[in-house]
């Protein structure tokens, strides 16, 4: 269990140091001295290590601590490996990065390794819960509700990846090739980080000693129909982003993600956000930076920075919630006795950096900065660089307070191990 929890801090560690290299990259002035082929590894570096390997290895942590650990079981070491893969390669630029949508590829043996180990670690973990998930699935206790959905939908995830590997031909033009590989799989993960969403809400909730009504384990079972239909899609479909297939991938994100989420998030503001203290806190910013990464997304017109706002709005939700919730099991594992009140300001540090970087990039957007490009030579307009500037300044914001984040969470571990191992030393002798 504790191994898979430190996966999680050294994963986000690696998605916000590749961060600030990016956001480095994509500012005024500092960009001029980046070597260009290094800021679109470091951007697959980013999102791979924290919004991939990051959050699924917090929920395998999940899994550990309220469904029963498995002891005897060596799952974290594949997922170990396959992050050090995936970050050496990303790190020092190995072979060719293409920016598909949902599993940014680096087009080298290293970077394959390392999603193939860490999926390995991944998928063992999810099959070790499936009997348990599959006899009780309609539990009337809404937190193991939505757990077992989020391990039904981690199962049907590398099953549909399997599928789509042996179905989509093999093509020079890497983006399209990774771009069909990926699609189907990639929204049915998607569905998994909504339900992790939910799952750290609730656990929020219940600190603050608010319990969410049952009836809600309904909302739940929105999360299940729409993967379903991806993976029948990806068997039965020959083009997996014909426009037919986009527009129900869309459909199954107004929807069958959207109805869920915002039930919770509009119920959670009205009863208990910003209401109990710390906890409650961080869940009032986790919904509001939800609501707003949501809004966004309604207001997609085109491919701009519009795009990369609404989903960072959206993972910053689940990081707000994945970072308050470490404070807590840093506690419970006995790392540390309290949280220092100096280290209480970094959900608001974070969460204020976060706001000012998707406002920054959404208006660039809206005045035609395009996503996915390296430099500022696209701005064409005062507007366009004073909002890259207010992104430049929020990502140094949300920087530092993940710096905050991960320099604390490490040395509480590191000085914990200490005392356990002077501990060892004085009753041997």
């Amino acid at each position: 269990m504790r191994a898979w929890f430190l996966l999680f801090i050294l994963s986000i560690g690696a998605g916000g140091f590749f961060a600030l290299l990016v956001a480095l990259a994509r500012t005024p002035i500092v960009a001029d001295f980046i070597p260009p082929q290094l800021f679109y590894h470091w951007l697959i570096g980013h999102v791979d290590s924290a919004l991939i390997i990051g959050f699924l290895s917090f929920l395998v942590f999940i899994w550990h601590r309220y469904l029963g650990e498995h002891r005897g079981s060596y799952d974290y070491i594949l997922a170990y490996l396959g992050c050090f893969f995936l970050f050496i390669c990303a790190l020092f630029g190995l072979g060719t990065a293409v920016h598909n949508n949902y599993v940014p590829t680096i087009v080298h043996p290293f970077f394959f390794a390392g999603i193939g180990l860490f999926g390995a670690g991944y998928a063992l973990s999810a099959l070790r819960y499936t009997p348990p998930a599959v006899s009780d699935f309609y539990s009337k206790d809404i937190f193991k509700n939505i757990l077992y959905i989020s391990i039904l939908l981690s199962v049907l995830f590398p099953i549909t990846f399997l599928v789509s590997y042996y179905k989509t031909p093999q093509m020079e033009e890497y983006y399209l090739y990774y771009e069909r590989l990926y699609w189907l799989p990639g929204h049915i993960h998607q569905f998994i980080n909504a339900s992790l969403l939910i799952v750290g809400w609730l656990l929020l909730a219940n600190l603050t000693g608010f319990k969410m009504p049952s009836v809600f384990r309904f909302v739940n079972f929105l999360l299940i129909p729409f993967p379903v239909v991806y993976f029948l899609l990806q068997i039965f479909v020959e083009d997996s982003i014909s426009p037919f297939v986009k527009n129900i991938t869309t459909i199954g994100y107004a929807v069958g993600i959207g109805i869920p989420t915002l039930s919770y998030a509009f119920y959670l503001l009205l009863k208990v956000a910003f209401r109990k203290g710390f906890y409650s806190t961080i869940l009032g910013l986790s919904v509001l930076m939800y609501c707003l990464g949501a809004l966004m997304g309604y207001m997609i017109v085109g491919s701009d920075l519009r795009i990369p706002a609404h989903y960072h709005g959206v993972i910053a939700s689940i990081l707000i919630t994945l970072m308050g919730l470490t404070f807590y099991y840093l506690k419970e594992l006995r790392f540390i006795r309290e949280v220092p009140s100096f280290v209480r300001i970094q959900p608001y540090l974070y969460g204020a950096g976060m706001f000012l970087f998707v406002l920054g990039l959404f208006w660039a957007g809206v005045y035609g900065a395009p996503r996915k490009t390296f430099g500022t030579g696209y701005i064409e307009s005062l507007k366009v660089y004073l909002f890259m500037v207010v992104m430049g300044i929020g990502s140094l914001l949300s920087v530092v307070g993940g710096v905050v984040f991960v320099l604390f969470v490490l040395s509480s571990i590191i000085r914990r191990h200490e005392f356990e191992e002077k501990k060892r030393a004085q009753q041997k002798n």
